[in-house]
């Protein structure tokens, strides 16, 4: 692998690590407290603001655990034969007593009736007209039957506040008769384009304009979180447009995330802006792609101003914005998790920054392997929809050379599916 060229050493001692960033983000990104109250079809995803405790026993009563026959334990010997005096069916239960001797044909789900306390499985019964012959004995009391409260009992603690809201945790909470649960407030995004040069998509091309691709991009990373994402569009390049954007965002958002206008072009509002009017945390990270963001604070809102090239949008999203999101919701802003392949190519990099290009990531037979998905451009958004993988190479290597174990972010990880 060739040396780096003189000249080229990216190393920056005002540039934040990646580290370093994410635990000055979290460190100031606290979770948001108010509260509001949703219906269960409106809970999935969200975040408990209150702990809820069982309001019944589930099941309410002894149900039977498959189709049978409820009888007395004592009465269950091989060979006996007892009378069949009635049907219990799930939401039908027979509100009789079963007597010495008697026996009651049972549904999956139905209550158990009073008198019998085990439940012989069909199969193991020989039925006439109007009685039914043991095939087996021994049977002990509870046998097939699952008892009051057995799944929850009444007044037992179901989740803490804190807790996501999951499809289980939605089915447990209807089980329980609750059609409500107070949940943490939304977070509240404002995101915008900056740029004259930005088209809509809808729009023919004018010469030196592109399509804005990084406000879709973004409305489309914000929809896996439990956040109201609000769209303010393309701000076009005057401090005046950005200033009276970044004002509208500071007094109804939770956080603001901007791309382009963060580096110190002479068009490079954004920056100017921010110096002027808000709170700087950082502007420069010692990573690739994504060296010039700002982190800070603006009106009541945290700050993210991304990159414009589009991969670096994408990438400083997943890395930064991604665990601030989390924290704000009250979830889980744990780092995601990594795994080691083996190189197939070689990487080239320039010592300075941690690297994080695009990878496709497979098995063969001896385990996990990696390539390269395309041109590792920060502009070529097409190889981040080819890749499934970054390939994170350390700030001070300069690549790796195929047949190297190299540690590898699958996106899976960091872009979770809609």
């Amino acid at each position: 692998m060739p040396e780096a060229a003189p000249g080229c050493d990216e190393f920056d001692p005002n540039a934040k690590t990646l580290e370093q960033a994410r635990a000055a983000i979290l460190e100031v990104c606290r979770t948001i407290t108010q509260s509001e109250q949703v219906t269960l079809e409106e809970a999935l995803g969200r975040t408990l603001a209150q702990p809820v405790h069982a309001r019944i026993d589930v099941p309410p009563a002894a149900v039977s655990a498959m189709d049978g026959y409820a009888l007395r334990a004592a009465d269950a010997t091989q060979g006996t034969r007892l009378a069949l005096v009635g049907t219990s069916a799930a939401g039908h239960p027979w509100d009789g007593e079963v007597q010495p001797g008697q026996c009651v044909r049972i549904l999956t789900g139905a209550v158990v009736p009073a008198g019998a306390d085990a439940v012989i499985m069909q199969e193991q019964v020989e039925r006439g007209d109007d009685a039914i012959t043991l095939q087996k004995g021994g049977l002990a009391p509870g046998h097939n039957i699952r008892g009051t409260g057995d799944d929850t009992a009444a007044g037992s603690p179901l989740y803490a506040a804190g807790q996501r809201i999951g499809a289980a945790e939605i089915g447990v909470l209807a089980s329980q008769g609750i059609a409500g649960v107070s949940v943490l407030r939304r977070p509240r995004v404002a995101f915008f384009s900056t740029g004259d040069e930005l088209v809509s998509v809808d729009q023919p091309l004018g010469p030196g304009q592109i399509h804005d691709s990084n406000r879709h991009t973004l409305r489309a990373l914000l929809a896996a979180y439990p956040v109201d994402a609000m769209d303010y569009g393309v701000v076009r390049d005057t401090e005046e447009e950005v200033s009276r954007a970044l004002t509208r965002a500071g007094e109804e958002a939770d956080l603001i995330i901007t791309t382009g206008g963060v580096s110190v072009g002479d068009a490079d509002h954004v920056t100017r802006v921010l110096q002027a009017s808000g709170q700087v945390g950082f502007w420069k990270l010692a990573m690739k792609p994504g060296r010039p963001l700002a982190f800070g604070h603006f009106g009541q809102a945290h700050f993210f101003g991304l990159p414009g090239n589009p991969v670096a949008v994408m990438t400083t999203f997943a890395l930064l914005v991604r665990p601030a999101l989390l924290q704000l919701a009250g979830r889980d802003a744990t780092e995601p998790q990594t795994l080691n392949a083996r190189l197939l190519e070689d990487l080239y990099k320039t010592p300075g920054r941690t690297d994080f290009q695009r990878g496709l990531l497979e098995t063969d037979d001896r385990g996990w392997v990696v390539r390269a998905a395309g041109g590792q451009g920060s502009h070529q958004l097409r190889a981040m929809s080819d890749a499934n993988a970054y390939v994170v190479l350390p700030r001070e290597s300069a690549g790796a050379r195929a047949g190297d174990w190299v540690e590898v972010l699958p996106f899976r990880e960091v872009f979770p599916e809609v």
